[in-house]
């Protein structure tokens, strides 16, 4: 039995991409399980305003019982983020605090006690941990990618998600042999991308291998590699 859920990443910028991006997903309902809203594309927005768009995407998906996360990629790891650590950490403690959000993502490349801080809310918040790590230009090999999931657990996270860039199959193989010994470990608590067109098949994997979460798109890809959800959905339920 498949127990990877479906997240559709949404990245529209303005108004008219975010209604668009919402309507296709509200049309295409069934063929994912929760909603990642990219907040780093709100940048240039004031927080009034950044909030107001976060608040909107929330409002469309609630009556259709979807889980929520929130997201803010840094530019650092692949992202169009720009603030500081010290904004980044303010942000995601106002977030859980005020969002009617189920995860927050945290970049633990933010630091121990960043994390920590941001944790020590979201926990106060009945909001779970995402916690996440991204590389666009390598792939460590597999017992540095175990050393990386090991550190979210030990920092107290409830997901724990790793993304890196392939240079050819042996660092895909990498990140499945990882996932699959991490699963071991903890369960079915891990998330692990190899990102492009060859990494593809972390994206679907199923049995041992198999991610907690896969990520997809409705409207636009947010990430190299990003499958359609309902392709998704139709893999995992063949």
């Amino acid at each position: 039995m498949n127990t990877t859920k479906i997240v559709v990443t949404l990245s529209g910028h303005n108004d008219d991409e975010i209604r668009e991006e919402i309507q296709k997903a509200q049309d295409n309902i069934d063929d994912f399980d929760i909603v990642e809203i990219r907040g780093d594309v709100f940048d240039a927005l004031n927080r009034e305003d950044h909030g107001k768009k976060v608040r909107f995407i929330i409002d469309a998906f609630r009556p259709f019982n979807k889980e929520i996360i929130y997201t803010y990629r840094t530019a650092r790891e692949g992202g169009s983020g720009s603030k500081t650590t010290v904004e980044y950490e303010a942000l995601l403690k106002a977030v859980c605090e005020v969002m009617d959000i189920d995860y927050i993502d945290i970049e633990v490349q933010s630091g121990d006690k960043i994390t920590a801080s941001v944790i020590e809310t979201a926990r106060a918040n009945n909001v779970k941990c995402l916690m996440s790590h991204h590389d666009f230009k390598r792939t460590p090999d597999t017992d540095d990618i175990l050393s990386v999931i090991n550190k979210m657990d030990e920092l107290g996270g409830d997901l724990y998600k790793v993304a890196y860039f392939p240079q050819d199959e042996a660092d895909v193989d990498s990140v499945t042999e990882a996932v699959t010994a991490a699963r071991k470990e903890y369960g079915h608590k891990v998330i692990g991308i190899s990102m492009g067109e060859s990494g593809k098949r972390t994206r679907t994997a199923q049995g041992d291998s198999a991610s907690a979460l896969t990520y997809g798109f409705i409207a636009r890809d947010a990430a190299p590699g990003q499958i359609h959800v309902t392709e998704l959905r139709k893999i995992f339920t063949k």
